[in-house]
């Protein structure tokens, strides 16, 4: 089968989450056959595909990527243009899409089978809101939907999606392609510093969906109860200065260290004494999968996919979201009792052993594609 996956990509300083899940995919098919292409969306002219992150991590295990211009950001007919004409040269049996930039566009060309990936809306800001609303109101015109947890499908199904369209097919991490993490003493080298704090950390963009301010809102207590602990923010975005502000007025700057997007952040990760994720929204998040395969004890907010991952009492800390004196009890419990913390992420990295394999995940990517194209054949674009 020759399968195109589309989505955007960019040149930066690291690999997005989403986008390590699409190469993932696409490497796992292609070792079982299938002839995989990914289509990068660029919206400048002047950018290079090869030097997009996606590209790149592509190349590495042989997967071609080859870009699709669309400079016309808002110009729907001229962009969809633009897309059947990639279509047209690539001949694709099925088109694979995420974000809903490629979602869009695939649903409102409407000539090849579709199947559209949804890890999450963030409804971030009003141009994203008006986009992500399209996005859920083409849905049913794809021949199959993606979800990544049980919530998702439930709101997919409700936006007219047949139940035959829809396709629940978690993120996985492949533990084979995972580097070393990194020693606690050798992060602490990086970061500079001459104690040994606790450090705990989060890992993710610094956009207002992920919830930072709430973790900011937490350390005050987790400070006054705990002495020595640095908490590490490893991301970029548009909330970055408003949270580097709200640190400096909450007085806890000095327990609080920004350090940019990177591209060891799962190396990171495993040497954390606790991941934090604070998030208001989330599909299912790769970050918990990464500290999972580290056996780095969590801390999350039950929203999305996440309770799927992160079981109370058993794999992990789950708090409500918005709760910053909820976070700050969890994050004080962990530290506070290190063997209870080991034993959590021990039973994390079962669960992920046992549920969240690539194998587990490629045979249900075949399954759904299969199916997808045999809906298209039956019903037509709608």
């Amino acid at each position: 089968m020759r399968v195109l996956f589309c989505q955007p990509s960019s040149a930066k300083p690291a690999i997005s989450g989403p986008e390590r899940q699409t190469v993932q995919i696409a490497r796992a098919l292609q070792t079982r056959g299938h002839e995989v292409t990914i289509g990068v969306i660029l919206v400048q002219s002047y950018e290079d595909v090869h030097s997009t992150t996606l590209a790149q991590h592509a190349g590495q295990y042989g997967i071609p990527a080859v870009p699709l211009y669309l400079p016309e950001k808002y110009n729907l007919r001229r962009s969809v243009c633009r897309f059947a004409k990639l279509v047209e040269d690539l001949k694709p049996d099925v088109v694979c899409t995420a974000g809903y930039k490629a979602d869009i566009l695939a649903a409102w060309y409407g000539q090849v089978p579709s199947v559209a990936v949804i890890r999450g809306w963030t409804a971030k800001d009003v141009k994203v809101r008006f986009f992500e609303w399209l996005d859920k109101h083409t849905l049913r015109w794809h021949a199959g939907v993606v979800v990544v947890s049980p919530l998702q499908r439930a709101e997919v199904a409700s936006l007219k999606v047949p139940l035959e369209r829809i396709f629940y097919i978690p993120n996985t991490i492949d533990l084979s392609a995972f580097a070393e993490a990194y020693s606690q003493r050798h992060l602490r080298t990086l970061l500079g510093l001459a104690y040994s704090p606790s450090v705990i950390g989060y890992v993710g963009r610094l956009s207002v969906e992920k919830g930072g301010r709430f973790l900011l809102d937490a350390m005050p207590s987790v400070l006054q109860q705990l002495k020595d602990v640095l908490l590490l923010m490893v991301g970029e975005g548009d909330q970055r200065l408003v949270l580097q502000a709200q640190a400096q007025m909450l007085g806890i700057q000095e327990a609080v260290l920004f350090w940019g997007e990177r591209a060891d952040a799962r190396q990171i990760i495993g040497a954390l004494d606790l991941l934090v994720l604070p998030s208001l929204t989330e599909g299912l998040p790769n970050v918990i999968l990464e500290a999972f395969a580290y056996k780095t004890p969590v801390v999350a907010t039950a929203v999305g996919g996440v309770p799927e991952l992160v079981k109370d009492g058993e794999t992990g800390w789950l708090v409500p979201p918005r709760d910053p004196q909820a976070l700050a009890q969890a994050i004080v419990d962990a530290l506070s009792h290190p063997e209870e913390a080991r034993r959590r992420a021990e039973n994390a990295y079962r669960h992920l052993l046992q549920h969240f394999t690539v194998e587990k995940q490629v045979d249900a990517w075949e399954q759904a594609l299969h199916a997808a194209v045999e809906n298209w054949k039956r019903k037509g674009r709608r």
